[in-house]
């Protein structure tokens, strides 16, 4: 099992990097490259550990349809994201957001393409509120992907592969 997860973890990083590190000029250096690269396995190793015992099609839903969340089954999705929100930083004990995490993120981010993304996001969501830090975390995620589709459609093709290489 832990070989499996080993090989998952590696294949998503490997894919991710490869779909996020699309630059939008050629002269990105390799430094550069190696902090996104660094950056998004923290990430990654954050999420998968968040999104362990998560049932991956049900939350994969959320990007691709109208769902309903008083269904348990989507509420248990937004936990999970509110996991990976504590374990980066960028939620606090109190359960709110915490803004100047995401743009220490943002600064650190050297790709243009994606630094673009996330200060849009930045700029537009980093006031959102909920009633806990699993409603935080559906609403900032419905603000990021409101304010960024092309933010959505990256997460949405990180997500297909994920259930894609689950059902092998």
């Amino acid at each position: 099992m832990m070989i499996k997860k080993t090989v998952l973890l590696s294949v998503f990083v490997i894919f991710s990097y490869s779909m996020f590190s699309i630059k939008a000029a050629e002269n990105v250096d390799t430094e550069a490259e190696a902090s996104d690269k660094t950056l998004l396995t923290s990430l990654f190793t954050v999420v998968l550990k968040c999104f362990k015992d998560a049932d991956w099609g049900t939350c994969g839903e959320m990007l691709t349809v109208k769902y309903d969340i008083s269904q348990p089954k989507y509420k248990a999705c937004t936990c999970h994201m509110a996991c990976a929100g504590d374990e980066l930083g960028l939620i606090n004990k109190n359960g709110e957001g915490v803004p100047a995490k995401f743009l220490e993120y943002l600064n650190r981010t050297k790709n243009p393409s994606i630094k673009n993304e996330l200060q849009v996001v930045y700029d537009k969501c980093q006031n959102v509120k909920g009633s806990d830090k699993c409603d935080l975390s559906e609403k900032f995620a419905i603000c990021a992907f409101t304010e960024s589709p092309a933010l959505k459609d990256r997460v949405t093709t990180l997500v297909q592969t994920v259930m894609k290489m689950k059902q092998k």
